[in-house]
Order: structure tokens, then C-alpha cells, then sequence
């Protein structure tokens, strides 16, 4: 029926769209090498941008999650590998789906914060629980049976985020819910020029 080629097609589309996601991921992981160094193709980007493109991609999968995203008034550059970056803010994001429900808005936003800008995911789910909180960025969280699992990871995301000079960490946050934020140096004068 129609109906029927309807639904299949929306099923082709959103399978798609998951396997383009993990091909994704899976070259990001590849470009970490043997000794957990990450391989950056660098060049200053427009922090705006990126985080509407990360949105963006993320929301082709998730349609129906709110998102509330308060993004900087002033242009900001940042020295970054873009498509690792965005597969960061992307990962965070479809954690904050798995682990608060796609009925509950996410936050997102980054600020200056003098030399560097601030990226925050915040949802407001059950929030990290005490056991797991020190080894979230360990590589060794137990996968929910649930979920496909084909994330970059956590580990791999902090990876990422240290080989951009910057630092990802994540905490409960008062009223429920989890916050994930990194931060990354914003560009000198010397950056802007080979931007």
C-alpha cells in the first residue's frame, strides 16, 4: 500500500542517515593513531557555524528532539579539525537523547570566556550516576543493549578535545540532568591569517 511504501522509505532514509552517522565515526577513530594522538586538519573556524552544523546534522536523525542553543553574539575563531569537532558535539548530543528522552529539551551553547570558548550540552534526564562519573572517560562504560553503541565515545572525544589544547569534562547538575562541556583556545592573530 501506500502507506506501507511510505513508512519503508522513512525507514531507508533514517537507516541511511544512522550509517553515513557511524562511516562518520568510524574515520574519526581511524585518525587516531597507535600512540592515542589525534591527526588534526586545523584551520579557524567560525564557532557560530559549527555549532548550527552540528545541530544540523544531528537533528536529520533526532526531528522530533527539542533543542534550546544560545550561541555567541560576537564572531568567534577558533583553530580546530571541524568534522572532529562536530562529531564531539554530535556524539554528546545523541548521549543526551539516550540517557534523558527525547520529550525533555537540550541545552547547547557556547560563550567566550576570555581566550577560550565554552561548549555546553546539558540535559535533564536521570544525570551520571556516582559509580560512573570517574570512569566516563575511561572507555570501559558498559553499552546499553538498547542503543546501536557506534558512538566515537567518550574516550575518543576526550581525545580529541586535549589534541585541540582544550579540556572536556561533565558533571551532575543541581535539579537533574548532566552537563558535558569542553573548552577550546580561541584563535590569535597569527591563526586568523592561515584561517
Amino acid at each position: 500500500s501506500e502507506d506501507e511504501q511510505k513508512r519503508l522509505a522513512e525507514d531507508i532514509h533514517s537507516e541511511a542517515l544512522w550509517l553515513s552517522q557511524m562511516v562518520e565515526n568510524l574515520l574519526s577513530v581511524t585518525r587516531i593513531n597507535n600512540e592515542g594522538q589525534v591527526r588534526l586538519n586545523e584551520r579557524s573556524e567560525i564557532v557560530d557555524e559549527v555549532l548550527g552544523e552540528s545541530i544540523s546534522k544531528f537533528q536529520r536523525r533526532f526531528p522530533q528532539q527539542g533543542i534550546s542553543v544560545k550561541a555567541p553574539k560576537e564572531i568567534l575563531l577558533v583553530p580546530m579539525d571541524v568534522m572532529l569537532i562536530e562529531q564531539v558535539l554530535i556524539n554528546l548530543l545523541e548521549n543526551a537523547v539516550r540517557h534523558s528522552g527525547v520529550e525533555k529539551t537540550i541545552d547547547v551553547s557556547a560563550e567566550n570566556e576570555r581566550d577560550h570558548v565554552v561548549f555546553r550540552v546539558r540535559d535533564y534526564g536521570k544525570g551520571i550516576s556516582e559509580e560512573e562519573l570517574p570512569r566516563l572517560f575511561s572507555g570501559n562504560m558498559e553499552q546499553d543493549d538498547s542503543t546501536r553503541g557506534m558512538g566515537i565515545g567518550l574516550s575518543v572525544c576526550k581525545s580529541i578535545i586535549e589534541a585541540h589544547n582544550g579540556e572536556l569534562s561533565a558533571e551532575n547538575k543541581e535539579g537533574g540532568g548532566a552537563e558535558f562541556s569542553f573548552w577550546l583556545p580561541l584563535a590569535d592573530d597569527e591563526d586568523t591569517e592561515k584561517g
